[in-house]
């Protein structure tokens, strides 16, 4: 995990401004993520690869419209009640259609992995997300890593409410 982070520092600054760059900057560290937390063999690792991918294009598209609809929502005191209605069920169809992908995927890594190695790779998922939360939480803190944020609360580096003493 150490070694994605020093190669994120040590990428050119200019590839953070090429979408294209980042996105197979972001691909290849989250295989790298996976490959690790996983403990992928060599057979498995052929075998599971290519359905993931397949799994990884779908999943980006259910999320896609979750998000979308989630913007919709987000501005529903601008909607009429029928347009609220509808932003609602298209969130509802978007996490339903993020689901049933999940369980049909499930069923595909099933086929080329152990079920053991199948709920890592979920947890692995996981960890990724976290991981990446975590690297962009620290770039947004004023001080950088380390430092709290001035939201964070009463914690070191937070600015103290002033009707404390």
């Amino acid at each position: 995990m150490a070694a994605l982070s020093l190669g994120a520092m040590a990428q050119d600054k200019e590839d953070f401004k090429n979408p294209e760059k980042m996105h197979e900057r972001f691909q290849a560290d989250k295989v790298a993520f996976l490959t690790q937390k996983m403990d992928l063999t060599v057979a498995e690792a052929e075998a599971f690869w290519p359905v993931y991918n397949e799994y990884s294009k779908a999943a980006d598209e259910t999320h896609k419209a979750v998000m979308t609809a989630i913007g919709k929502i987000h501005k529903a005191a601008e909607l009429s009640d029928a347009e609220a209605e509808k932003a609602i069920n298209d969130l509802l169809a978007a996490q339903k259609a993020e689901n049933d992908l999940q369980a049909k995927y499930t069923a595909k890594f099933k086929k080329v992995l152990p079920i053991k190695k199948v709920a890592a790779f979920f947890a692995a998922e996981d960890a990724f997300r976290k991981h990446l939360f975590r690297q962009f939480k620290d770039k947004e803190r004023p001080g950088g890593p380390g430092e709290r944020h001035p939201f964070d609360g009463n914690k070191k580096g937070a600015p103290k409410d002033k009707t404390q003493k």
